[in-house]
């Protein structure tokens, strides 16, 4: 297990690392969502949500055959676990992301983007950001969320991808106050709390509640947006660079606190 989480911890160091600079290539990373019953989505949040039983079934507008040609690539993909055309794939993403899905600060439009539509392009970057652990993928998530002018994601689907993991490797996904509570490999429980009303502001508390010390790789994502973002615990300061993971790797106890500002 020891060699195995060591392995682990050097996959995602050069990951977070290597952000953005090697697009041609795909590293399929497969992050595990933790059960539903373990996160809890705070009111502030859960007020952005679609109900569960709300989300649309039908197929695709007329205009959505790049996105249902982006998502079958994408099956391929997680099938086969192959790198294949990397390259060419983000080129059609980024695309449908800047011509076809309205991102930025600004509120979302219906527009020619409808509600199945903008479900099925959240649930594609979910499985993307699980795939491969790129931040980006996460960005376009935070958009649907905090961006659109109608509800996107479900509680189900947020769940499903806020918080993420490998063992004793917790991701943190996307900014929002909720709370996690994770079984450690060695026993016992690791609550990770985050205290934020983001983006109405660009704090976040991480708060920490464990049944005893325990170890854990922690990985803060930072936002593509983020400006000159600090991650800070007490006197010790962490690396935090926009569009990639901020990685705090040790043991974790009750009344630990990590603060994050993303724009300072």
């Amino acid at each position: 297990m020891k060699f195995t989480k060591q392995i682990l911890i050097f996959v995602f160091a050069a990951l977070a690392s290597s952000c953005g600079t090697d697009e041609a290539r795909l590293t399929v990373v497969n992050l595990q969502s933790f059960p539903e019953k373990q996160v809890v989505v705070d009111t502030l949040l859960a007020e952005r949500l679609l109900a569960d039983s709300a989300a649309q079934t039908q197929t695709f507008a007329a205009g959505s055959a790049k996105l249902a040609r982006l998502i079958q690539e994408a099956a391929t993909l997680r099938e086969n676990q192959n790198p294949g055309n990397w390259q060419a794939f983000l080129t059609g993403w980024e695309d449908f992301r800047s011509n076809a899905i309205a991102t930025g600060r600004t509120p979302l439009s219906a527009g020619d983007s409808t509600a199945t539509d903008l479900q099925a392009w959240a649930q594609l970057n979910i499985g993307l950001l699980k795939l491969s652990g790129e931040v980006r993928f996460a960005d376009a998530v935070e958009d649907l969320l905090y961006s659109s002018s109608m509800p996107v994601l479900t509680g189900a689907q947020l769940k499903s991808v806020i918080y993420t993991h490998i063992d004793d490797q917790i991701f943190i996904n996307l900014p929002g106050s909720s709370s996690l509570t994770h079984a450690h490999t060695t026993g016992g429980t690791v609550k990770l709390i985050q205290e934020t009303s983001y983006p109405a502001t660009n704090t976040i508390l991480l708060k920490c509640e464990s049944t005893d010390k325990r170890y854990l790789d922690v990985f803060i994502r930072i936002p593509s947006s983020a400006v000159n973002p600090t991650v800070t615990h007490g006197n010790v300061k962490y690396v935090a660079r926009p569009g990639e993971y901020c990685q705090i790797s040790r043991k974790w106890n009750t009344g630990d606190e990590i603060l994050v500002s993303l724009r300072n």
